[in-house]
């Protein structure tokens, strides 16, 4: 996939209309109390950096080269920065066998990415591989509706909408998909800016 720079230079400028008002609080809520191994995939510019605690030992993936630029310099000037890895890769490239092992990680962290991932379903079966037993599925996602007539809505306008936003599908089931990978529901909460959003924890059976 081609990743734009003009794209990766204004997110941060974009996003800002739902990061204070809707998200900020509820990334905190999903990262704050984090310990052990996490991997957070579709780092992007960096947005959750700030949230995780010095417990938590982070690797973060992200395969766009303008964006990994800039998380890494918002990495660089966090308290603990050691405590944050970041690699230019995707969670469906060769090398991530190399960076993650089975069973290794305490918990998977996916915010605003599984709607542009191409493989969703690959990428759900490589996270329940790489959690211990128990490890959690943290989202933070728009989702397609389960408003028949929004949904249609969704589906007219993801054609145009994913050439503009580096492939970003706006009618992706996340919440339905994660369920049918075999995952646990520990909580969720559906909710709207526009159109569907979804913030869930899901745990790996044991």
């Amino acid at each position: 996939m081609k990743f734009s720079k003009t794209f990766g230079a204004v997110y941060d400028y974009l996003m800002v209309f739902l990061e204070k008002p809707w998200l900020k609080v509820r990334r905190a809520r999903l990262l704050t109390g984090l310990s052990g191994k996490v991997l957070e995939v579709g780092v992007g510019t960096g947005t959750n950096l700030q949230y995780y605690n010095h417990e938590a030992q982070v690797t973060g993936i992200e395969p766009s080269p303008h964006m990994i630029k800039r998380a890494l310099k918002k990495r660089d000037l966090l308290l603990f920065p050691e405590r944050i890895n970041l690699h230019h890769t995707g969670c469906g490239y060769d090398d991530m066998a190399d960076l993650v092992a089975r069973e290794s990680l305490d918990a998977v962290v996916c915010t605003l990415v599984l709607c542009t991932i191409p493989e969703p379903e690959r990428a759900l079966c490589n996270f329940m591989e790489w959690l211990k037993p128990g490890g959690r599925l943290l989202v933070l996602e728009h989702i397609r509706s389960h408003n028949h007539s929004t949904g249609k809505i969704q589906d007219f306008l993801t054609p145009t909408w994913a050439k503009i936003a580096e492939g970003c599908q706006l009618n992706r089931p996340t919440d339905k998909m994660i369920l049918q990978a075999g995952f646990q529901l520990i909580r969720e909460d559906h909710f709207k800016i526009g159109f569907p959003f979804y913030e869930a924890e899901y745990r790996k059976p044991d």
